[in-house]
């Protein structure tokens, strides 16, 4: 379980602390750290019992907190970085109900999911939005909506104030036909982990807690659409650990435009990286491309639920990973064994091409078809 220690503030004297973040070798005493953690003055905020890390927090000009950064038991110290949802929205209006009428939108038929919805429609998956939270009362959310956690706030809902989170959920497993909101995989359990507040930002520890959570929790899969520039060290371990508990993770490759450099978390070799194509099947010119990506996805002008029960336009990688969400679920709902190198064989070998790229278009029958060879594929 993530374990908390949260010490009460003196209201009169409240002095600003920097967080922390510890990653600890294996077979740490985690009781003799924290005792000394205290005694050194950085306060322990958050223990990750899944991925092995404490956060700590330190007033600035305290010195003891280099010293516990060179403790015997921990691994590496890193700063708690500020990462930051951007998306490029290529249409700002929200309307409460399709118009034209449309069952499915375009980019549930492009990966031609429908087509495999007699067969599975991704029931008993349980899939992980990390997000800005989601509003598990829209009507297309509802009927999948399975909760989840508030990693900002525990003690609340994990409700959605900024509409990224939700306009995710939908393309997912969304479920209205009257208001043209049908996701890729229309029975699989979706679960909210809010660590972005609602101007779409978080922190790096708040990431870390909620990839935790997901493990503890034993989701099947994991929606990342969100990315930053810069590495941690602290996130690849958290996704090397969610990677070998049998997670798939899929994450978006960013919203730069550039060739040949992608975000992370999609960078690090355990995520499914996805970029994005537009109607056209053309690679969108907001996508980041290149060395790293796996999968392209539709992600432009993508119709999905929004915030006071509505429905939204929007475009960005984070609209393309979704739909491969979607797929994977809708993968594991025939065949829950697999694990994710054998997922990402799976969309790997039966994508369709598009234009000169060596990447494809994910595929929901041809991946549906090919999973009997890829179970008997060892990996």
């Amino acid at each position: 379980m993530t374990q908390s220690w949260w010490t009460p503030s003196n209201s009169s004297r409240r002095v600003k602390r920097l967080r922390r973040i510890y990653n600890l070798k294996e077979g740490s005493q985690l009781d003799r750290y924290i005792r000394e953690m205290r005694q050194l003055g950085v306060r322990p905020v958050r223990f990750l019992a899944e991925i092995g890390i404490v956060i700590g927090e330190y007033t600035p000009d305290h010195q003891s907190e280099i010293r516990l950064g060179k403790h015997p038991d921990v691994e590496l110290v890193e700063p708690d970085l500020r990462i930051t949802i951007t998306e490029p929205y290529m249409n700002s209006n929200s309307t409460s109900y399709a118009s034209p009428y449309v069952t499915v939108p375009w980019g549930v038929q492009r990966v031609e999911a429908e087509k495999v919805w007699n067969r599975t429609k991704g029931k008993g998956i349980k899939i992980a939005v990390i997000d800005t939270g989601i509003d598990g009362e829209h009507p297309a959310i509802k009927p999948n909506f399975r909760g989840g956690v508030n990693i900002l706030s525990p003690s609340s809902t994990p409700m959605d104030y900024n509409g990224h989170g939700t306009h995710v959920a939908g393309i997912i497993s969304g479920r209205s036909s009257e208001m043209g909101i049908i996701g890729v995989a229309p029975k699989a359990s979706i679960y909210a982990v809010k660590a972005f507040n609602r101007k779409g930002s978080a922190n790096l520890s708040d990431l870390l807690t909620a990839i935790n959570w997901c493990i503890e929790n034993n989701m099947n899969v994991i929606n990342m659409s969100f990315g930053m520039e810069k590495v941690s060290e602290s996130l690849r371990h958290a996704i090397q650990v969610a990677h070998k508990k049998g997670i798939v993770m899929i994450a978006a490759s960013g919203n730069q435009g550039l060739n040949g450099r992608i975000d992370y978390p999609a960078r690090f070799p355990e995520t499914i990286a996805v970029m994005s194509v537009s109607m056209d099947n053309g690679i969108s010119s907001f996508s980041n491309r290149g060395k790293g990506v796996d999968v392209a996805a539709p992600g432009e002008k993508i119709p999905s639920a929004w915030l006071n029960q509505t429905k939204k336009e929007m475009s960005g990688t984070s609209m393309a990973v979704p739909h491969v969400s979607g797929i994977v679920a809708l993968i594991l709902g025939i065949d829950g064994t697999l694990n994710p190198e054998q997922v990402r064989y799976l969309l790997l070998r039966t994508s369709r091409r598009i234009e000169a790229e060596d990447i494809g278009l994910v595929n929901a029958v041809q991946a549906c078809k090919s999973l009997q060879k890829v179970a008997r594929r060892s990996l």
